[in-house]
């Protein structure tokens, strides 16, 4: 018993410096979270030193220590009471229900969209030449064509409560006691990578949209900073793909637009 709550509290050290290093820096931040993931799988190891996980099969008790603690794991990273991580199922996240699972096929089905159809989304064509947006073109029936960047944030869950991807990544950790335990780390790398990469396609794509308004701004500063947009959007559809394979999900079909 005493190993066990040992871990816990080195546990609980490391969740305090987590939360205090988040408020200050996103680099420090990245550096603990990665150190906070290896605690969390040698708090695995020791949980299985549990009293009483004898009297059950390897395993079942391999099975049930990692349920108890990644539920907990899950549970602070998106916000739940430190203590969660305790075997206390009323206390636990919840695992995500099928339903809920469904919104990572469906955002990978529209950021694949998004990918596909990026010069139709990101560019819209009018006759009014003093829009909010940066006047990119004439078009050939005497219109003018905007860029239109912040359309981006619409694929990636970040412009409202309706997107499927939206606060995806606290989704993805709560559906972490479904994975299978050999792979508990790596899924875990995977939805942080996501988490910075969606956060920067939705910066970038902010970004872009004053690229001509800002200080030196000019015209071709928006397409510079939509191509740096498109390639983290990519690298977004390439970790969310993983989250799917982790989790079992499979593929949608193609959507067939207009979005």
């Amino acid at each position: 018993m005493a190993i066990y709550e040992y871990g816990i509290a080195v546990l609980l050290i490391i969740m305090s410096s987590y939360l205090l290093v988040r408020s200050s820096s996103s680099s420090l931040f990245h550096s603990v979270a990665m150190f906070s993931r290896s605690a969390v799988c040698a708090l695995l190891a020791a949980a299985l030193l549990v009293p009483g996980a004898q009297s059950f099969s390897a395993d079942q008790s391999r099975r049930d220590a990692l349920l108890s603690v990644s539920k907990g794991a899950a549970a602070f990273l998106v916000g739940a009471p430190a203590l969660t991580f305790l075997p206390e199922p009323s206390l636990a996240a919840a695992v995500p229900s099928s339903k809920e699972l469904e919104r990572f096929p469906l955002g990978l089905a529209r950021v694949r969209y998004l990918l596909d159809h990026w010069e139709e989304i990101t560019t819209k064509c009018g006759s009014n030449p003093n829009s909010k947006q940066v006047v990119r073109t004439e078009g050939g029936g005497g219109g003018f064509c905007d860029r239109t960047p912040l359309r981006v944030q619409e694929f990636l869950g970040y412009k409202s409560t309706d997107d499927p991807l939206f606060k995806a990544d606290k989704l993805m950790l709560r559906a972490a006691p479904l994975v299978d335990p050999d792979y508990f780390e790596d899924y875990l790398s995977v939805v942080e990578r996501y988490r910075e990469k969606a956060d920067n396609g939705s910066m970038m794509a902010y970004t872009s949209s004053w690229g001509e308004a800002n200080p030196n701004g000019s015209k071709d500063a928006i397409d510079e900073y939509l191509e740096r947009t498109r390639d983290e959007v990519k690298g977004t559809e390439q970790l969310l793909k993983q989250v799917c394979a982790y989790l079992d999900l499979k593929d949608l079909p193609p959507i067939k637009g207009p979005l």
